[in-house]
């Protein structure tokens, strides 16, 4: 359910991917269904990390990392 309140929000890092997932054609539901499951998947994985961290959620990172990777929650503590 959480997943499919963040694919129905305006501009979120989450609906940007389940739009490029189901690009190729939006009507195939069995094409959405693993999409929302990515999209699920993803969620979890920036929860864990923001717990984890303690620092606050940000939508979408900002700036690069320099080693190239891009982290789920955005900058690296110190």
């Amino acid at each position: 359910m959480a997943g499919q309140v963040a694919i129905r929000q305006r501009e979120n890092s989450f609906r940007d991917k389940f739009e490029r997932y189901i690009a190729r054609d939006r009507h195939n539901a069995d094409l959405r269904r693993k999409a929302l499951t990515a999209i699920t998947a993803k969620m979890a994985r920036v929860v864990h990390a923001v717990i984890k961290t303690g620092d606050d959620y940000r939508p979408f990172v900002k700036e690069p990392v320099p080693d190239g990777r891009t982290p789920l929650i955005g900058a690296v503590r110190a």
